[in-house]
């Protein structure tokens, strides 16, 4: 008996699973590498859990309707639900990430993945032609449609952790301020510092690799000069570039200088727009371990080159641990 259908229909089913259990539970079912993919491209996390949503739909009716010429696709769908257990898993390891899920998230992804994928693998494929090939073009189309109209309509409850958690006024109607003063974050983690609490994604983004964060308006000239000197060229270190956006309705003044900064390969992030922000830029802040190592914002040499020091024996290691493996 071919097992490769009963398997493709259980792959189906488990999409169905995702999809129902992303729309019940909310952001805690989302995977949280995904999460930290819309955060480096700019991407809400709403967003991104409600284009999850939707992928996961579509692909489950694309299985379906394909019917025994869906192996191919099944295969290929059962490998990304297995690489996404372990990307889950690693970002859960590299966050110490607390959620009520915990490892389950990952396991059931990286269990049902790895075990569709070598069962499709092992099965033989189905030579014989579709008896209707229109009606299975017709439904991979409605499937992807209704996909996105999932995406588009659905409404997913996301965390604290996930949202950006500034307003522009306070209870008394008053402007909120926010002060961020990063010479006072030495020594702390970046989770411990008032960053976190306002752009909880670069808390991920620094977690895995010595990071460089600078703090910047738009029309400041030292700023764009400091971009176009220092990070104008790909570092070995990260570069998480965040923008400090005006008040509400506080317009900026016209100049001469580009739109934005030039930045050769970073992370571009914005603080949540309204609130009036304290914040001096430009700064540069380097990451080690995820902890503050070093501020500057005249010396920006000073924490730059110890970044790109410590990138490379990063990744000097990185790759001694490899050869050895």
């Amino acid at each position: 008996m071919n097992i490769t259908a009963p398997i493709r229909l259980a792959l189906a089913a488990a999409f169905v699973a995702s999809a129902i259990a992303i729309a019940t539970v909310g952001g805690d079912a989302v995977p949280l590498w995904i999460i930290g993919v819309a955060a480096r491209t700019g991407l809400e996390p709403e967003l991104a859990a409600r284009l999850t949503t939707g992928a996961c739909v579509a692909l489950a009716g694309v299985l379906l309707v394909l019917g025994r010429r869906g192996r191919i696709p099944a295969i290929l769908a059962a490998g990304a639900l297995a690489f996404s257990g372990i990307a889950d898993g690693s970002a859960l390891l590299s966050l110490g990430d607390d959620a009520s899920v915990g490892f389950l998230r990952p396991a059931l992804q990286l269990l049902v993945g790895v075990i569709a994928f070598i069962g499709l693998l092992r099965g033989k494929p189905d030579e014989r032609k579709l008896r209707h090939p229109m009606i299975a073009g017709s439904g991979v189309v409605i499937s992807v449609v209704m996909g996105a109209a999932v995406a588009a309509n659905l409404s997913v409850a996301m965390p604290d952790g996930f949202r950006n958690q500034s307003s522009a006024r306070g209870s008394d109607g008053r402007f909120a301020v926010n002060e961020l003063d990063s010479r006072q974050w030495i020594g702390q983690r970046i989770e411990d510092t008032p960053l976190n609490d306002h752009l909880p994604a670069v808390r991920a983004l620094a977690a895995d690799q010595p990071t460089l964060i600078s703090f910047y308006r738009p029309n400041c000239d030292s700023c764009h000069d400091l971009f176009d000197g220092h990070f104008g060229k790909r570092l070995p270190a990260r570069v998480i570039a965040i923008r400090v956006p005006p008040a509400e309705g506080v317009t900026m003044a016209e100049s001469d200088l580009p739109d934005d900064v030039y930045c050769a390969d970073c992370v571009k992030l914005t603080l949540p727009e309204g609130p009036v922000w304290l914040v001096e830029s430009p700064v540069v802040i380097e990451v080690v371990d995820g902890v503050v190592t070093c501020v500057s914002t005249d010396d920006y040499d000073r924490c730059i080159s110890d970044a790109v020091t410590q990138a490379e024996a990063f990744y000097r290691q990185e790759l001694e641990e490899s050869k050895a493996g």
